[in-house]
């Protein structure tokens, strides 16, 4: 399993989400997440991925019927469901795993993933790959379709308090310039490079771990520059993004996103995983207030 050995290194020490190995030659890596990845690596290569091991992070049975679908070989994933489980056993593929799971969650943890709520229905593997190919276009429309809608409501919305409260914020700001101390009323960009000097820098500091093509993540959005401005001055927002990140997501842990991890004086005090309401976040943030 030679092949299967270089796809779990790469998995691990490049924090990639999916590395695919054939005859000792890297055929496909990403470090995006869901079943975009392994989508793309069929349309790309096809017949190319015969006889390939797979390095993955996260398989469900939706997964499972892909890798039966390109003919790979072997099949290493750290999170393994029991039904993918089963497929690669029906189908005689090599699979190894470190935590086997009963099933695959979608982003917020709340209920199963979409992709397997199909792959339930499907036994076939050419079905499958032409059925969740279809369902990943129609989630990635919907997604676009809902930000737009959101945008428009949330400036809809603006009326003359909503004004008269920025304007309030902005003069707060102009004062704490003026005494030399500077506070920052948006999120703070955090990246991989810069994460430990940001979090050296705020005793008390929300990081909120996303992605664009993350749904909940952009409905969360506003809540988490509404913080940014209300909470200026005693607690720091920050905002990741893991595709661009993943040294950092990976370090935490973190799998499921929307996640905002509450540091305070380095240390990890608290997380808030999926899409909450902001009096959560608030009440979860007044805790670490002194």
């Amino acid at each position: 399993m030679e092949d299967l050995d270089v796809a779990k290194k790469r998995l691990r020490e490049n924090s990639l989400t999916l590395t695919i190995v054939n005859s000792g030659k890297i055929i496909f890596e990403t470090a995006s997440r869901g079943i975009s990845g392994f989508l793309e690596a069929i349309e790309k290569f096809g017949d190319n991925l015969q006889e390939a091991s797979v390095a993955d992070r996260v398989i469900g049975k939706a997964i499972a019927l892909l890798c039966v679908y390109a003919k790979v070989k072997a099949v290493y994933a750290i999170v393994l469901s029991e039904k993918a489980k089963v497929v690669f056993e029906q189908n005689m593929i090599y699979h190894e795993w470190n935590e086997l799971v009963e099933s695959i969650l979608d982003w917020d943890n709340r209920e199963l993933c979409p992709f397997e709520k199909l792959a339930a229905k499907i036994s076939n593997p050419s079905d499958a790959y032409k059925m969740l190919k279809a369902l990943q276009a129609s989630l990635r429309h919907e997604d676009e379709g809902e930000m737009s809608s959101k945008r428009e409501q949330f400036i809809s919305e603006e009326d003359a308090e909503l004004k008269h409260i920025r304007e309030k914020k902005l003069m707060k700001l102009l004062e704490s310039k003026a005494k030399g101390r500077e506070i920052s009323v948006e999120p703070v960009h955090v990246t991989d490079s810069n994460f430990n000097e940001i979090v050296k820098k705020h005793p008390l500091i929300l990081v909120d771990f996303w992605a664009s093509w993350c749904g909940p993540c952009r409905a969360l959005a506003p809540t988490i520059e509404e913080l940014a401005k209300e909470y200026a001055g005693k607690v720091a927002i920050g905002k990741l993004n893991v595709d661009e990140n993943p040294k950092t997501a990976e370090s935490f842990q973190v799998f499921s996103i929307p996640t905002m991890v509450i540091m305070k004086d380095g240390c990890e005090v608290d997380r808030i995983v999926g899409l909450v309401p902001k009096q959560h976040v608030e009440a979860v943030l007044k805790k670490y207030l002194g």
